[in-house]
C-alpha cells in the first residue's frame, strides 16, 4: 500500500474501519515514508489497542473501570482459575489486541473456562497476531453505549454525541443508534465527560470511539477505545449533519477543528443495522456463495452503505458484513417504520443471512420501548432464533415456480409434446411430482398443469390453483403476496415481506436422508481445519469437540452428535473444507 501511494504521488493513506486501521505498525511505517496516516499517532495506537495498558491509562485518568486480571505467559492454569474465582464469575475473555468480537468468550462457569480460554486465544492469534488475552468481570445486565470524540492537532478536543450499540450477537453489533434512547441526562453527561478525560490523556488526534459497558443502575465502565472511524460512523453522520471523513481528512492536514463543543447539536434519531452473511437460526454462522439477488429501492430517509454487488461470490475469508443500512428521521419511532418498510422490500439471496431477523427485532417490544441491553437476544430469543415456517400455500407456489422454470424440461421433452398442445386431454401426463426441502424436511407436492401458466398444486391434501400473471402470482383467486424471488437450479429462495423461504427440490425424500447417516460429521460451513482433537480408533462421547474450524476469522467448534468410535477422518489441519463436506465418520454405539 505505502509503495502504491509513492507510485501514485499520494501524500496520506486512509486506513478505513478495517485491516490496518488500528496497526500502530502500519501507521508507524507511513511516518517513516512520509506519508500522513489519516488517524492518531502510532504510539497512541499501540497504547489504546493494547487493552490491559488502556485500561490501566483509564484507570490513572479516573475514568472507572471492571475488574480485571492480565493473564501473564508463566501463569498456568491454576492461577488462572484461582483470579477468575477471584473476580467473580460470569467473567469475559479478550484479546488484548483485537475487537469486534474475535478473540473474546463469556465464562459463566469453572466447567467451560480451559476450553474457552485456548479457543479465545487461538482465535486471538490468527486475527491479531497475538495470544495475550485478559479477564474482565462480565455484567449480566449492561448496556453498550460508545461516544464519538474528535481531536486536532491544536490540542482542541470535541464529542460528538453517543451511540447505543447494546444488541450484539457474538459480541459484535448488530444494531446501533444515536441519541441512545431511554437514558437520563445525568449518564450522558457523564459518559461526555469521562470520554474526554481519557482522551485528554493521551493527546488524542483525529476520529476515536470511547465505548462503556453500562449497568442497571447507570453505572459506566470503561470498555475499550477504538482508534479509529468505526463502522456505525454514520449515525452520527447523520444527527450532527457532519461529514466526519471529511474532518479527519481536514485534521491530518493540520487543520483546526471548524466547530467548537457548544456548536455540536444532534437533530432527529438516526438507528443502523449490519446486514450479514450469516445464519441466525444456526448459531449466526457465515454464510459464502454468490449472491444471486441483491435490490433495494431508493429512499430519501435511508442511506445504504455496501461493497457487494449481485453476482458476487461473498467469500469465506473476510468478515462476514453486506451492508450497512440507515434510517434517519425526525424521532425513534418514525425511523423504525423507516428502517422496517425498507427491509421489508429488500430483496437478498444466494446465500444465509439475517434480513429477517433485523425485521423482527425492529418489531419487538422490548426494542420498540428501548429496553436494550447486550443480552437482548438472548432474552427476546431465548430458544434461539426462530421465525415463521413456510405453509402449505408457501410450498404450491414455490414448486409451481420450479415447474414453471423448466425444471422438468427434460421430462417435458421426452414426452414429445408440442407446447401448443398442452391444453388438451394429455395435459394429465405432465403430473409432477416435487419433493421440496426446507429446513431439513421434506413434502411431496403433487403438480398438474391446467393451462399456459396455471397450475394445481396438491400439499397435503390441500389443493391449491396457481397461476402466473405479468409480475402477479395468484393462488385460489387471490393475489399473494410476495417481494421476489430467485431460482438458482434446485435452489429457491421466495422473499417476503417478513421472511425469506429458501426451498430445495430433491430426487426424493428416502435419497435425501440417506445420504446423510447416523455418525456422519459435515462441515457446516466454508472454512479452514485449524484443529483436530481426536485420532481414528479413538471413543468420543456427544457434544466432544472434534475440529475447530475457522471461517471469517472466528472460529467455530465441531461436535460429535453420538457416543462411538472415530473410524474415518478426511480432513487434515490447514486443509480448506466446503459446506457439507464429510470430516469424520464416527461407528456410534448401539
Amino acid at each position: 500500500m505505502i509503495e502504491v501511494a509513492h507510485q501514485t504521488n499520494s501524500e496520506a493513506i486512509h486506513p478505513g474501519y478495517g485491516f490496518l486501521s488500528e496497526n500502530p505498525e502500519f501507521a508507524k511505517q507511513c511516518e517513516k515514508e512520509n506519508l500522513i496516516f489519516i488517524g492518531p499517532k502510532h504510539d497512541v495506537i499501540a497504547k489504546m489497542a493494547n487493552k490491559k495498558e488502556a485500561k490501566e491509562i483509564a484507570k490513572r485518568a479516573g475514568v472507572p473501570c471492571l475488574p480485571g486480571y492480565s493473564i501473564k505467559k508463566s501463569d498456568n492454569l491454576d492461577v488462572i482459575i484461582h483470579a477468575a474465582e477471584r473476580i467473580g464469575y460470569p467473567i469475559m475473555i479478550k484479546a488484548t489486541a483485537g475487537g469486534g468480537g474475535k478473540g473474546m468468550r463469556e465464562i459463566k462457569n469453572r466447567k467451560s473456562l480451559e476450553n474457552d480460554l485456548n479457543l479465545a486465544k487461538s482465535e486471538s492469534l490468527a486475527a491479531f497476531g497475538s495470544s495475550e488475552v485478559i479477564l474482565e468481570r462480565a455484567i449480566t445486565y449492561s448496556r453498550h453505549i460508545e461516544v464519538q470524540v474528535f481531536g486536532d492537532q491544536k490540542g482542541n478536543l470535541i464529542h460528538l454525541g453517543e451511540r447505543d450499540c447494546s444488541i450484539q450477537r457474538r459480541n459484535q453489533k448488530i444494531v446501533e443508534e444515536s441519541p441512545a434512547p431511554s437514558i437520563s441526562k445525568s449518564l450522558r453527561n457523564q459518559l461526555y465527560s469521562e470520554a474526554i478525560k481519557l482522551t485528554k490523556a493521551i493527546n488524542y488526534t483525529n476520529a476515536g470511539t470511547v465505548e462503556f459497558l453500562v449497568d442497571e443502575n447507570e453505572k459506566p465502565y470503561f470498555l475499550e477505545m477504538n482508534t479509529r472511524l468505526q463502522v456505525e460512523h454514520a449515525v452520527t453522520e447523520l444527527v450532527t449533519g457532519l461529514d466526519l471523513v471529511e474532518m479527519q481528512l481536514r485534521v491530518a492536514d493540520g487543520q483546526q477543528l471548524s466547530i467548537n463543543q457548544k456548536e455540536v447539536s444532534l437533530s432527529g434519531h438516526a438507528i443502523e443495522v449490519r446486514l450479514y452473511a450469516e445464519d441466525p437460526r444456526n448459531d449466526f454462522l457465515p454464510s459464502s456463495g454468490i449472491l444471486n439477488m441483491w435490490k433495494f429501492s431508493d429512499s430519501k430517509y435511508i442511506r445504504v452503505d455496501s461493497g457487494v454487488l449481485e453476482g458476487q461470490n461473498i467469500s469465506p475469508l473476510y468478515d462476514p458484513m453486506l451492508a450497512k443500512i440507515i434510517a434517519c428521521k425526525s424521532n425513534r419511532k418514525e425511523s423504525i417504520l423507516e428502517l422496517k418498510k425498507f427491509l421489508s422490500d429488500f430483496s437478498v439471496s444466494g446465500i444465509k443471512n439475517n434480513r429477517d431477523l433485523l425485521i423482527d427485532i425492529l418489531r419487538q417490544k422490548d426494542f420498540l420501548s428501548a429496553k436494550l441491553s447486550t443480552s437482548f437476544l438472548n432474552e427476546v430469543y431465548p430458544e434461539g432464533i426462530k421465525f415463521k415456517g413456510a405453509k402449505a400455500k408457501d410450498f404450491a407456489v414455490a414448486a409451481a415456480l420450479f415447474y414453471e422454470s423448466g425444471f422438468n424440461t427434460i421430462q417435458e421433452k421426452k414426452s414429445l409434446i408440442p407446447k401448443k398442445l398442452k391444453n388438451w386431454s394429455n395435459l394429465d401426463y405432465l403430473r409432477k411430482i416435487i419433493n421440496l426441502e426446507f429446513l431439513g424436511k421434506i413434502r411431496q407436492t403433487y403438480i398438474s398443469p391446467l393451462d399456459t401458466s396455471y397450475y394445481e398444486v396438491n400439499v397435503d391434501k390441500q389443493k391449491f390453483k396457481v397461476a402466473f400473471m405479468n409480475k402477479k402470482i395468484v393462488v385460489d383467486g387471490s393475489n399473494f403476496s410476495f417481494v421476489s424471488f430467485s431460482q438458482i437450479s434446485n435452489q429457491l429462495t421466495l422473499i417476503k415481506k417478513d421472511s425469506s423461504l429458501d426451498f430445495s427440490s430433491v430426487e426424493s425424500p428416502e435419497n435425501f436422508v440417506s445420504e446423510i447417516s447416523d455418525g456422519v460429521i459435515q462441515s457446516p460451513i466454508h472454512g479452514n481445519i485449524v484443529d483436530i482433537c481426536f485420532k481414528i480408533d479413538q471413543r468420543v462421547k456427544a457434544g466432544d469437540t472434534l475440529a475447530i474450524l475457522e471461517a471469517m476469522k472466528m472460529q467455530h467448534e465441531i461436535l460429535a452428535t453420538e457416543n462411538g468410535t472415530i473410524k474415518i477422518i478426511n480432513c487434515t489441519i490447514g486443509s480448506q473444507v466446503a459446506a457439507g463436506e464429510i470430516l469424520i465418520k464416527i461407528e456410534t454405539e448401539k
